[in-house]
């Protein structure tokens, strides 16, 4: 009897979506088969998590942009809808950044199974990364595992409402106006935001350099 594993891939870059499908023709054998589901964005995402009975593993480019409606879905919230949905999925996430405070916030807010920073991998690598998810999790790339070993990962966390002050912000939303887009009062973000421009070390500038750190380290 063949074991039919559900595979959920959120990726937009054509390129990898294909190396992805021969990483899964390979591991194909008689008696597990892999079913890819390939989206590349965050509602399509978020229809198949709804449609599903069950995922077994996600695949996910955590640098999909949000969606672009009047509640932005965030690639992570996209994440913590699905593992809280099926709470034994594995989770693979690939970043093309490499900067300390982006990798421990992803591992603080998604808990993932395998981490990878693009540049660190090659085509073995990816096929030695799901099989160990699949068996024996968890996998990191040598740059997170860098991190960690070096104590350089920051106790700082970017959670999803800095994300979504930074998102609003970088849409041309004045302060004054984000009450009416995220659940804080004035006087809450503003203090988020003095916080934020702290983590990016921008404290005596303006909203334009807090918004240019943010980009550049993949938060925007």
């Amino acid at each position: 009897m063949i074991n039919v594993n559900n595979v959920l891939i959120v990726e937009h870059e054509g390129l990898l979506v294909g190396v992805l499908k021969d990483a899964f023709a390979r591991l194909n054998t008689k008696r597990n088969h892999f079913k890819l589901n390939i989206v590349k964005n965050c509602n399509d995402a978020n229809s198949v998590i709804d449609s599903l009975k069950t995922i077994d593993l996600a695949l996910i480019n955590v640098n999909i942009p949000p969606s672009e409606n009047d509640n932005p879905i965030f690639i992570e919230d996209v994440g913590v809808k699905l593992r809280f949905t099926f709470p034994k999925v594995k989770i693979i996430l690939f970043s093309s950044y490499k900067n300390n405070i982006y990798i421990n916030s992803l591992l603080k807010i998604l808990n993932p199974d395998c981490l990878l920073v693009k540049s660190d991998i090659n085509f073995n690598e990816l096929l030695n990364a799901i099989e160990t998810v699949t068996t024996e999790a968890p996998y990191y790339s040598k740059t997170v595992i860098r991190y960690m070993r070096q104590r350089i990962v920051s106790k700082i966390i970017i959670d999803q409402t800095d994300k979504a002050i930074l998102y609003y912000l970088s849409k041309g939303i004045k302060i004054k106006d984000l009450p009416r887009f995220i659940n804080l009062s004035k006087s809450a973000i503003e203090l988020r935001k003095r916080k934020l421009k702290d983590v990016f070390e921008v404290e005596d500038q303006g909203d334009y350099h807090l918004l240019q750190q943010a980009s550049e380290q993949g938060f925007i």
